[in-house]
C-alpha cells in the first residue's frame, strides 16, 4: 500500500471508530486513547493527522459529504439533493446528535456549511444560465440560504426527527423551489436601477 493510501486508510480508519464511539457516548467525554485503542492505533499516530478530535470529526463529516454528493448526475435537481441530505443525517442520527450536544449548534452548523457550502454555490451557478450575477451575490445567496436550511435540519435532529423525512422534505421544497430563481431573476432586474442610481 502505497504512503498515501496508507494514511487515507488510517483517517478512515479513526473516522470510522469516531463514529461508533459517538453513538455509544457525547462526543467531549471521547478521548484519543479510547480512540486509538479502539483502532488500533497509538496516540502519536493519531496526532500525525489530526489536532484534536474536533479536527477528525470536521474531517469525517467533510469526507462524507464529498461521497454523498460524488455524482452530481444523481442530484440534478433540489429534491434529489435534500432526500440524500436528510437521508444521510437520519442514518447519522447518533453521531449528529452527539456532536451537536457537544459542539452546540453554532459550531456544528459551522463544520456542515462548510463542507456542503460548494454544492451550494454549484446549484446556483447552474441556475444562473446566462444571468449577470457577480460571485459576492452568489456567495450571499449561498450563505443565506444555507444558514435556514441548516438552521432548520439542526431542529429537526434536535427534536429527535419528530418530523418525516418525506413532511420535511415537502416543506424544504415548498419554501426552496423557484425561489432560488426567483432570487437571481430579482437581482438582474435590480442591477440596471441600481447602476443608474449609484
Amino acid at each position: 500500500m502505497k504512503r498515501n493510501e496508507l494514511s487515507l486508510h488510517r483517517k478512515e480508519q479513526m473516522a470510522a471508530s469516531l463514529k461508533k464511539l459517538m453513538t455509544r457516548k457525547n462526543l467531549g467525554r471521547i478521548t484519543i486513547q479510547e480512540l486509538a485503542d479502539d483502532c488500533g492505533i497509538n496516540r502519536y499516530t493519531f496526532y500525525y493527522h489530526f489536532q484534536d478530535i474536533y479536527d477528525l470529526l470536521s474531517w469525517t463529516f467533510r469526507q462524507d459529504f464529498e461521497k454523498l454528493f460524488a455524482d452530481r448526475s444523481q442530484y440534478h435537481t433540489l429534491e434529489a439533493w435534500i432526500q440524500n441530505l436528510i437521508r444521510y443525517l437520519k442514518e447519522n442520527a447518533a453521531v449528529c446528535k452527539s456532536a451537536l450536544s457537544s459542539m452546540g449548534g453554532d459550531s456544528f452548523r459551522r463544520i456542515c456549511v462548510e463542507d456542503i457550502s460548494g454544492m451550494m454555490h454549484d446549484r446556483l451557478r447552474e441556475l444562473c444560465r446566462g444571468r449577470a450575477v457577480p460571485d459576492d451575490y452568489l456567495d450571499f445567496l449561498a450563505a443565506f440560504y444555507l444558514e435556514a436550511v441548516s438552521g432548520i435540519m439542526i431542529g429537526w435532529i434536535q427534536s429527535d426527527m419528530e418530523s418525516s423525512e418525506e413532511q420535511l422534505t415537502r416543506y424544504l421544497l415548498i419554501a426552496l423551489e423557484g425561489s432560488l430563481e426567483t432570487s437571481l431573476d430579482r437581482y438582474v432586474r435590480s442591477s440596471p436601477m441600481t447602476e443608474e442610481t449609484s
